[in-house]
């Protein structure tokens, strides 16, 4: 009887280590690649580009198909398209992005300078100086929903540069991308739609901001993202309000958008 007891007793023990090891949520490990570099207009000018471009992508936590999948979208959406292996074309497709945009600069600035002396007689010496940044994250998940953001920020002489963050969510056992259809139930549309204008004045400290929108009556873009607190839409600088206040973040909790959000969105965006 006690060898039968202690034999359960390890049977139990042993189960107790499978589920648990079931159970746990596996972490994807990343690396973050990172390029900066500053290029200038003409040797003999101080009017300089600077292009920065750094990235996180995961490496380790799922299927090597589902790591590859997911790191080319990431690098699809934030500098251009991969092919072949993932370590040596991040390298190459980021220097063919730095080298395109540090061409389209210099094109770009010495037609400014040749308008402006046939036009004024006089080379044009302002706004010569540009920036472009590409940074990408994870930023949070729930269940089987990851989500990666891309932050995008330009100068080109203007008054102001242009931002905007750009969302994508992953089902992490496939590495596919989430699309709204996808994760939430037929019909949403509607129901989305009123949670988003009901949540849109707390997202903003100030109340004069609130009423400074050009809309509050809003509709889902596309652009979400999944956290611990619940589904969150971005929307850029002009979508809703003025380019003074920036990237605006709407949060709707998990207690209220449950309610529409299906029990297993694995489907693939087409």
């Amino acid at each position: 009887m006690k060898r039968l007891s202690f034999l359960a007793m390890l049977a139990i023990l042993a189960a107790m280590v499978f589920l648990a090891g079931c159970n746990r949520e596996t972490k994807l490990k990343t690396k973050v690649y990172e390029k900066s570099v500053e290029a200038k207009l003409s040797e003999d000018t101080e009017d300089a580009i600077s292009v920065k471009v750094k990235l996180e992508y995961p490496v380790e936590g799922a299927a090597p198909e589902v790591l590859t999948k997911m790191t080319e979208a990431i690098i699809g959406h934030s500098v251009g398209n991969m092919e072949g292996g993932v370590e040596s074309n991040i390298e190459k497709v980021v220097n063919d992005y730095v080298d395109v945009t540090v061409e389209a600069y210099k094109e770009a600035c010495n037609e400014l300078i040749r308008i402006r002396e046939e036009e004024e007689d006089g080379v044009f010496q302002g706004m010569l100086s540009w920036e472009d940044y590409v940074e990408g994250y994870f930023a949070g998940s729930y269940k089987n929903a990851i989500s990666y953001v891309v932050y995008a920020y330009s100068y080109d002489g203007g008054a102001h540069g242009d931002e905007g963050e750009y969302a994508m969510v992953f089902d992490k056992n496939t590495g596919n991308l989430l699309s709204e259809g996808d994760f939430f139930v037929p019909g949403y549309e509607y129901d989305l739609s009123q949670m988003l204008s009901a949540h849109l004045r707390e997202s903003f400290a100030d109340p004069s901001d609130y009423e400074s929108l050009f809309m509050k009556d809003i509709e889902s873009n596309g652009n979400f993202l999944v956290s611990s607190e619940g589904v969150v839409y971005i929307y850029s600088p002009y979508e809703i309000g003025p380019h003074s206040l920036g990237t605006i973040r709407v949060t709707i909790p998990w207690e209220e958008v449950n309610s529409i959000v299906k029990d297993s969105p694995t489907t693939r965006i087409d």
